[in-house]
């Protein structure tokens, strides 16, 4: 694959793995295992995903820089 993608695909995995597990606990902590629980988990991961990629294209970068410049990298 092309190396100038390689940045929107870490911002989408690292948003997928970050935002899914995320979207279960809360499901968990706010509706508990009962019969709503599949459809609010899939409605939440699915909208997690999609507002979590852009602010991970935007912020791993930035926080990428600033931990460089903390370890003077």
């Amino acid at each position: 694959m092309d190396e100038k993608y390689y940045n929107i695909v870490f911002s989408v995995i690292a948003a997928i793995f970050i935002s899914v597990p995320m979207a279960f606990i809360m499901v968990v902590m706010n509706v508990g295992f009962t019969s709503a629980f599949i459809m609010a988990f899939l409605k939440s991961a699915l909208v997690s995903i999609i507002a979590s990629i852009p602010l991970a294209a935007i912020g791993i970068p930035i926080a990428q820089k600033i931990a460089d410049k903390v370890f003077k990298k």
